[in-house]
C-alpha cells in the first residue's frame, strides 16, 4: 500500500487551531490568577476553541468521508480489540481514517471543550458551583491529549509510519479506495476566514477597562475573570458612601 490522501484541509486546520487555542489557555490557567492580566486571554482562547469545535462538528456532517462523525469507530468491541492489539502487539485491523482510540479521543475532546466553554461562561456570571467541573474538564482534556500523543508515538514506532505527518500533508498509508477525491481547499479557506472573523470580533469588542467582551453574533456581554467585577466605578461609589 502507498500513502493516499485521507484528511482534507479543514480537518487538518481544525487539529492545529484547536491545539493552538487550548494549550496556551491551559498554561495561562495554571500560571495566572483569575484577576491576572493574562486571564482574559485564557477566556478569549476558550471562546475561540469552542467556536472551532462547533465548526468541526458541522464539518463532521458535511465534510469528506473520513472526517465525518459517522465514520468514527465507536463500537466498544472495536475499541477493546484496538487497545488489546496496541498493548500486546498482536494481530489487529489497521484503520486508514479514525481508529477506535482516535475516535473516542476526538469525542472526549469535543465534549470537554464545549463543557469548558459553558462552565467558563457560567463562572464569569458568578456561578461558582461549576468551578470544580471546569477544572476536571480541563485536566480530562489534557489527559486525553497526552494519551492521544502516546498512541501516535506507539503507532509510529510499531508500524514504522510517521502518522503525525498525516495532519500536515493529509496522507496516510492505505489502499487507493480509501483516498478522498479532493483536499477541499475552498472549505479550508472558509474555515480560516470564519475562525479569523470570530477571533477578530472577540478581540475588537474586548474592553480592558471592564475586562469584558461582547460575543460576536450572539451579542451577549461576558466578564473575563474577576477584573470586570470591581472597576473604578465601584471605587467611586464606595468613596461616595463614605462621604
Amino acid at each position: 500500500m502507498t500513502r493516499v490522501l485521507v484528511w482534507d484541509v479543514p480537518t487538518r486546520l481544525f487539529h492545529w487551531l484547536l491545539a493552538g487555542a487550548f494549550l496556551p489557555a491551559f498554561v495561562i490557567a495554571l500560571t495566572t490568577d483569575d484577576d491576572g492580566r493574562l486571564f482574559p486571554v485564557h477566556m478569549l482562547l476558550g471562546l475561540v476553541a469552542a467556536f472551532i469545535v462547533g465548526l468541526r462538528l458541522l464539518w463532521g456532517v458535511v465534510g469528506s468521508r473520513p472526517s465525518r462523525l459517522s465514520s468514527f469507530a465507536l463500537r466498544p468491541s472495536d475499541l477493546w480489540a484496538y487497545a488489546r492489539g496496541a498493548i500486546t502487539g498482536g494481530a489487529r485491523r489497521l484503520w486508514t481514517g479514525h481508529n477506535p482510540g482516535a475516535s473516542w479521543a476526538a469525542l472526549v475532546m469535543f465534549a470537554c471543550v464545549v463543557g469548558l466553554a459553558a462552565s467558563g461562561i457560567l463562572m464569569s456570571r458568578g456561578v461558582e458551583a461549576v468551578e470544580e467541573v471546569h477544572e476536571v474538564l480541563a485536566w480530562t482534556l489534557m489527559g486525553t491529549v497526552g494519551v492521544h500523543l502516546a498512541g501516535i508515538v506507539l503507532h509510529t514506532l510499531r508500524e514504522r509510519e510517521v502518522i503525525a505527518l498525516s495532519m500536515l500533508d493529509g496522507r496516510r498509508v492505505g489502499a487507493p479506495g480509501d483516498a478522498i477525491a479532493s483536499p477541499r481547499p475552498i472549505a479550508g479557506l472558509a474555515f480560516l476566514a470564519l475562525t479569523g472573523a470570530w477571533t477578530g470580533g472577540l478581540v475588537q469588542s474586548y474592553d480592558p477597562a471592564t475586562s469584558s467582551v461582547v460575543v460576536p453574533v450572539i451579542g451577549a456581554q461576558l466578564l473575563l475573570g474577576e477584573g470586570g467585577e470591581g472597576g473604578e466605578g465601584d471605587d467611586h461609589e464606595d468613596e461616595d458612601e463614605d462621604d
